[in-house]
């Protein structure tokens, strides 16, 4: 048996975007650690393969078709999850998107919006619906957890591979909603973590690459399978990560715009420490003037 084999025996998790890549490869490592598991994705046919090839070996899972971009799917998902296993303990936000590339200004409007729907609007509503399960969850006295599938395009602006801008910004904000997440959980059990992977063997890349050979010579150095980067974020998760990066290839450029906005930071004067406004976390939120009065 191995190490991860039924560590999360009797939990139950939901995974959205699980008919494939990232997100199917998160729902395997969950069933092979032991936990019931519902997938959800707009692919139907895919989705209820991937649930069924889940159950063949052994696990338990269901498959529920949804639309990340809409709460009331993602509500039903919540509903028929509950029914059928219990408390939710796993959420698993995990969407992919996107057509066109390059600069800022040169994408379509509505490629871009697209891109925006499902990568931002698809994560913050997935923890708008499924944050207050979790909060309950951890005071019935179960684990809850928060896994968003992030990218090293959420530690900053990777200089190496294609640009794809608006790709590009909307991973960016996988990182504030977990650390907006972590926030609004303070003071629950709740923990949040974003996974982040440089690139990754789906189907797609997979794909990309047998099509467009001088692409792979590029990307297949670089690029960690799917089992690799679903077990490093479900680790994560589990021992409560903040970020969980995957791949040494990122290391270089994250730490240098780390220490880009730490630099940023620092040449701002302390504030007097006879200031009664403070911005250090220390002080009552609810004391705020600003607070009411939008």
């Amino acid at each position: 048996m191995s190490a991860v084999e039924n560590e999360l025996s009797g939990e139950v998790a939901v995974v959205t975007g699980a008919a494939a890549g990232v997100g199917r490869g998160i729902a395997e490592d969950l069933v092979r650690r032991g936990a019931h598991v519902v997938l959800t994705d707009i692919d139907a046919t895919a989705g209820e393969a991937a649930a069924e090839a889940l159950r063949a070996s052994g696990g338990d899972a269901i498959f529920v078709a949804a639309d990340v971009r809409s709460s009331e799917d993602l509500a039903r998902v919540r509903d028929l999850a509950r029914s059928t296993f219990g408390d939710v303990n796993i959420v698993v936000a995990n969407t992919m998107a996107g057509r066109g590339g390059g600069a800022i200004w040169e994408y379509d409007p509505a490629d871009a919006r697209e891109v925006f729907d499902v990568l931002v609007f698809g994560v913050f509503h997935t923890v708008q619906v499924f944050g207050p399960v979790l909060i309950d969850t951890d005071r019935a006295g179960g684990p809850a957890r928060l896994l968003v599938v992030g990218s090293e395009h959420s530690l900053g602006v990777p200089p190496y591979g294609l640009a794809a801008s608006a790709y590009t910004v909307a991973k960016y904000t996988a990182l504030g909603i977990v650390d907006t997440a972590r926030r609004d959980f303070a003071g629950t059990g709740v923990t949040a973590t974003v996974v982040a992977p440089s690139w990754v063997r789906t189907e797609k890349v997979v794909a990309l690459m047998r099509d467009v050979p001088e692409l792979a010579q590029m990307i297949e150095p670089l690029a960690q399978s799917v089992d690799v980067v679903a077990a490093h974020g479900v680790d994560g998760m589990l021992r409560g990560d903040y970020i969980t990066a995957t791949n040494p290839v990122m290391r270089e450029f994250a730490l240098g715009h780390a220490r880009e906005v730490a630099s940023a930071v620092q040449v701002l004067p302390a504030p007097a420490p006879t200031s009664t406004h403070r911005h250090d976390g220390s002080g009552d939120a609810a004391a705020c003037p600003v607070i009411g009065h939008f």
